[in-house]
């Protein structure tokens, strides 16, 4: 077993040039930096969800949007009960030009990470907001090439959220503060939610809000340590069956 390992060890060091046992090492000290600084952050605290939509699901606007969200396929209201946050914060500006950004089409490509399965309808969501509001601008971008499209106020473009490379030429298609509402409905973890926070940041007005989708309670720990940097008004949304992260720019 020994000779196996040492065999391992030899051959990941000469395709990779990285010795294990030093990666070993680092990744203890990053788990315990996480740790100790996990201690060091305020108490993270979360609001549920109807606290501040109250009786918004009552209304037509609202009703509408859901409606959309299901007819195109999208799980904002079926699996989940996001369409409220964005009734929320859309309803009142449904009648303005309003871009909204969604990272994220919903793959259907079962080989990519947080893919929506095999029946997944990608751009769902983008032609909701684009049927739900007649003058919004909807921009979305993806990591899978083969299903970004374009259509009646509807554009789409490729990215990697792991690559700040990647992240920095979707951002060269808008200007600084133009968009309104920005969504990362993408790759589910905190260093892709977190590489396009710095990057939405840069691109919401003032005043508009970014919203991180899906964040799963064994991430909420390092959000924990993540809320005191965000530049913005931060509030963790409890919802149907994942916590929401609302993040608007001041």
């Amino acid at each position: 077993m020994r000779m196996l390992s040492r065999i391992l060890n030899k051959t990941y060091y000469l395709l990779t040039g990285s010795n294990v046992k030093e990666l070993q090492k680092s990744n203890e000290n990053n788990i315990g930096v996480m740790k100790a600084l996990e201690t060091l952050s305020p108490e993270l605290k979360t609001t549920e969800l109807s606290e501040i939509c109250g009786s918004i699901s009552e209304e037509s606007d609202c009703q509408e949007l859901r409606d959309l969200f299901a007819h195109y396929g999208s799980d904002k209201s079926t699996k989940h009960d996001y369409y409220l946050v964005y009734a929320f914060l859309l309803k009142a500006k449904r009648g303005l030009p309003l871009k909204i950004l969604e990272i994220g089409l919903g793959t259907n490509n079962i080989h990519i990470p947080s893919n929506m399965g095999k029946e997944g309808k990608p751009g769902a969501s983008l032609r909701a907001f684009r049927d739900w509001g007649t003058k919004f601008l909807v921009y979305g971008a993806d990591v899978d090439k083969d299903i970004l499209f374009s259509e009646e106020r509807i554009t789409t473009y490729f990215v990697d959220q792991t690559k700040t490379e990647s992240l920095q030429e979707l951002a060269s298609h808008f200007s600084p503060d133009s968009l309104d509402l920005i969504i990362d409905d993408g790759l589910h973890t905190p260093w892709a939610n977190l590489n396009t926070l710095n990057l939405a940041l840069n691109l919401v007005k003032p005043g508009g809000y970014v919203v991180i989708e899906d964040i799963l309670d064994r991430y909420l720990s390092t959000w924990k340590v993540a809320i005191p940097l965000i530049p913005g008004n931060c509030m963790f949304l409890r919802c149907k069956s994942a916590t929401v992260l609302l993040v608007q720019k001041i």
